[in-house]
C-alpha cells in the first residue's frame, strides 16, 4: 500500500468547472513531501466524474462515485479510503494558495491536533448580491482569529479547510451523516468540530493557511441553504442540548427583527408560509433584473433571516419542555385468532402505515438519551415530539420492525424480559395465551448496533407488586445485570411489566440506578413529572382510523 503525507479529500455534487478548478490549483503547491487527492463524487449527473479522470496532474488522484447522500457521507468515504497520514478536508470550491499544505505541515509540527485555515473570497468568483457579504465575513473571520486571545465558536468549525490526523479523524467519530442526508446543507461541520473540542484536541488557526473561495452559490441556493441551515441547528441543539442556547444566539434569536417579526410568523403555518413566499419571490425577481439597490440587499437579507426561522420552526423549533407522547407497540404481526395475544399484535403494513402518518402530520420520533435528557431537566424536546418504544421483545423487532424504522430513520427502545430471551411469552401461559417467540441475545445486540436502546422489562415479567422485597431486587436489578453481561450496555430505561408498580417498586427501580421507568397509564409526559412514572399511549390491533388519532392527540383512549 502507498503512504502519502496528506489525504486531501474533497466530496463534490453538480459543480463539474468548480471541482475542476479546485484540483488544478493543487498542482502548484510548493510542499517538499508527498500527497494524493480522492475526489468523491456525491450522486452528480452534470460529468464531474469523467472530467476529473482525464485530467493530467502530477499527483495520484482518485475519482469515487456514489448515490447523492449528502457531504458527511461523501468526506467519510473519502476518509476511508485514504492513505495519508494526515486527512485534509477541502471543499470543492476552495482554491488552494501555493503553500496551504505546508503551512498546514508546518502547524501540526508545532504541537496542532486540528488545523483550520483562513478561507478569503476569491478574486474571480462571479459578482452577486451575495459577493460583498461573503467577503466581509470571510475577512472579519480572518481578523478575529488571528488575535491572540481569539476562541473558536461554533460557526469557526468549518471543513471548507480543515486538516488532521487519520487516527484522530476515527477517534472522534467522523462525520454525523445524519445532518446531511439526501443532500442537506449544514453543521455535519459544527458537529465535528464540536466533538473535537470536548475531546481536548489542540484546535489551531493557521492565518497563512489561505484557500480562496470561488463563490458561485445563487441567491435561490442560498436562501435554500438558509431554510436547510435552520433545520440542521435544530438537529444539532436535539443532540448538543448545552449548546443550544449559543447557537441560535449566533443566527440572531435575540435580535428584536427576529423575536417580534420574523420567529413569529413562522409560527402561523399558512398566512406565515404565503408572506414568506411572497417576500422571497419580489427580491428574488429584483435580483434577477439585477437591481443593487441598498433596499433589496436589506430585503434579500431579511429573507434569508425568514427562511431560516422557517426551517427552525419546520424542524419542531428550539428545543423546550413541550410535552412528550410515547407509544407503546408490543409484537408486530398478525396475531388474529391467538388467543389473549390477538389486540396486541398489530399488523406490520399498519405499523408502517402509522408510522407514516405520524410523519406526515409533522409528528418528530425523538431518541432514548433526549427523553432521558428531557426526564432529568436537562434538555428541551422538538413540538410534537414522540417515543416509540416495544414490550417483551419479540422476534418480529429483527425481521420486520428494524428495516422499517432503519428506512425512516427512526430511534425507538426495546424493554427485554432478560431471562426469557430466545424463549417464549411464558408469562402468558397461565392465561391460555397463544406463544410468540421472543428475541435472543444475538438479536437484542444487532438492534443495539444500529443504535435502538435496549431497556430492562425485568427477568420473568411477574407482578411486580406481589413480590417480597428480595424477588423485587432479583427481578429489577437482576434484569439490568443480565442484560449488561451481555454486552448490551447497562439499561437506562425499565418498563413495569403489566404496568404494575406502587411506591415501593418505584424506589426499587430508582436504586437500581435507572434513569426512568415506564407504565402504560395513558397520558403525555410533562415537564417536571415523576421520571418513575412516565404514561405511554397502548397501540392495539384495533387502533384504526380515527380511534388511533384520538389515542395520540388526546393521549387517552376513549
Amino acid at each position: 500500500m502507498a503512504h502519502y503525507h496528506f489525504s486531501i479529500v474533497i466530496p463534490t455534487y453538480q459543480r463539474r468547472e468548480v471541482v475542476l478548478k479546485a484540483v488544478r490549483a493543487l498542482e502548484d503547491q510548493e510542499f517538499d513531501g508527498n500527497f494524493e487527492v480522492i475526489v468523491v463524487v456525491d450522486g452528480s449527473r452534470d460529468g464531474s466524474a469523467e472530467a476529473l479522470r482525464k485530467l493530467k496532474v502530477p499527483f495520484p488522484l482518485r475519482v469515487i462515485e456514489q448515490p447523492n447522500q449528502g457531504a458527511a457521507t461523501a468526506r467519510n468515504r473519502g476518509a476511508s479510503e485514504a492513505q495519508g497520514e494526515i486527512l485534509f478536508f477541502l471543499d470543492d470550491d476552495m482554491i488552494a494558495h501555493p503553500r496551504l499544505l505546508a503551512e498546514h505541515q508546518w502547524s501540526h509540527q508545532n504541537g496542532a491536533d486540528v488545523v483550520v485555515g483562513h478561507i478569503p473570497l476569491h478574486p474571480d468568483s462571479p459578482p452577486t448580491i451575495l459577493t460583498p457579504a461573503v467577503r466581509d465575513w470571510a475577512d472579519r473571520r480572518g481578523q478575529k482569529l488571528s488575535l491572540p486571545s481569539a476562541q473558536l465558536t461554533l460557526h469557526d468549525f468549518l471543513t471548507g479547510q480543515l486538516s488532521l490526523a487519520r487516527e484522530t479523524f476515527f477517534k472522534a467519530g467522523a462525520f454525523d451523516t445524519n445532518f446531511t442526508l439526501g443532500g442537506s446543507f449544514g453543521n455535519e461541520d459544527v458537529d465535528f468540530g464540536y466533538r473535537l473540542l470536548l475531546g481536548g484536541y489542540k484546535i489551531l488557526f493557521n492565518p497563512e493557511a489561505i484557500s480562496w473561495q470561488y463563490y458561485v452559490v445563487k441567491p435561490r441556493q442560498y436562501l435554500r441553504q438558509w431554510y436547510q441551515a435552520g433545520m440542521a441547528d435544530v438537529n444539532f441543539a436535539r443532540k448538543h442540548p448545552d449548546q443550544a442556547q449559543t447557537l441560535f444566539k449566533l443566527n440572531g434569536s435575540e435580535s428584536r427583527m427576529n423575536r417580534i417579526v420574523w420567529r413569529r410568523i413562522v409560527e402561523w403555518p399558512f398566512l406565515g408560509s404565503c408572506i414568506i413566499f411572497m417576500l422571497r419571490s419580489m427580491v428574488l425577481a429584483l435580483i434577477d433584473k439585477g437591481v443593487q439597490h441598498p433596499y433589496a440587499v436589506w430585503l434579500f437579507r431579511e429573507v434569508k433571516r425568514a427562511e431560516y426561522w422557517r426551517g427552525v420552526f419546520d424542524a419542531g423549533g428550539i428545543p423546550s419542555p413541550h410535552p412528550l407522547r410515547i407509544l407503546a407497540y408490543h409484537a408486530i404481526a398478525d396475531l388474529q385468532g391467538v388467543a389473549v395475544l390477538e389486540q396486541y399484535g398489530v399488523p406490520p403494513k399498519m405499523f408502517e402505515h402509522q408510522l407514516e402518518l405520524l410523519l406526515r402530520a409533522g409528528f418528530r420520533f425523538v431518541s432514548a438519551t433526549e427523553v432521558i435528557r428531557f426526564l432529568q431537566r436537562t434538555g428541551g424536546l422538538p413540538r410534537r415530539a414522540v417515543l416509540l418504544t416495544f414490550d417483551d421483545g419479540y422476534e418480529d423487532l429483527l425481521d420486520i420492525v428494524l428495516p422499517i424504522l432503519k428506512e425512516k430513520r427512526i430511534p425507538a427502545v426495546v424493554f427485554a424480559v432478560s431471562n426469557c430471551l430466545g424463549k417464549t411469552n411464558e408469562w402468558d401461559l397461565s392465561i391460555q395465551a397463544g406463544q410468540h417467540r421472543l428475541l435472543d441475545a444475538d438479536g437484542l445486540r444487532k438492534l443495539a448496533e444500529v443504535g435502538i436502546e435496549i431497556g430492562a422489562h425485568s427477568r420473568t415479567h411477574p407482578l411486580l407488586t406481589s413480590l417480597s422485597s428480595e424477588d423485587l431486587n432479583k427481578e429489577v436489578l437482576g434484569s439490568v445485570e443480565e442484560l449488561e453481561l451481555l454486552g448490551l450496555g447497562r439499561p437506562r430505561l425499565f418498563a413495569y411489566p403489566y404496568g404494575d408498580f406502587d411506591d415501593r417498586v418505584r424506589r426499587i427501580v430508582e436504586e437500581a440506578g435507572l434513569k426512568g421507568a415506564f407504565t402504560i397509564d395513558p397520558g403525555l409526559m410533562r415537564p417536571g413529572q415523576d421520571a418513575f412514572r412516565v404514561p405511554r399511549i397502548e397501540i392495539l390491533r384495533s387502533d384504526i382510523g380515527w380511534k388511533f388519532w384520538q389515542k395520540v392527540i388526546l393521549a387517552d383512549p376513549l
